[in-house]
């Protein structure tokens, strides 16, 4: 009676199983470089045309934009900065109908 459960690994299989597994194990860094870059880069600012959401360089009651989820600050607090939504530089005291407060 044989054993069908117990097969004869070759060496020289076995060394090429092993070399595969070191070789996918080396390459896993280089898989993860592209999602870490794109983890690191700051959000593209918006494709959004300024007209077509009827953006304004004034608040809008207490909405501005720089209390806005969308809104990306500049180097400071009254520099313009950018939108996820809307494309261009954004005032922070601006507002537009992509307005989406923060609270």
């Amino acid at each position: 009676m044989t054993d069908s459960f117990n097969p004869v690994i070759s060496r020289r299989l076995m060394l090429r199983h092993i070399a595969v597994a070191a070789g996918a194990v080396a390459s896993l860094p280089l898989l993860a470089r592209p999602a870490l870059a794109r983890a690191d880069a700051a959000p593209a600012s918006g494709t959004a045309a300024k007209s077509a959401l009827q953006y304004q360089d004034h608040p809008k009651g207490t909405s501005a934009c720089a209390n806005c989820a969308n809104y990306i600050p500049g180097k400071d607090p009254k520099a313009d900065g950018r939108c996820i939504i809307v494309a261009g530089d954004i005032s922070p005291k601006g507002w537009c109908l992509a307005y989406a407060g923060n609270g």
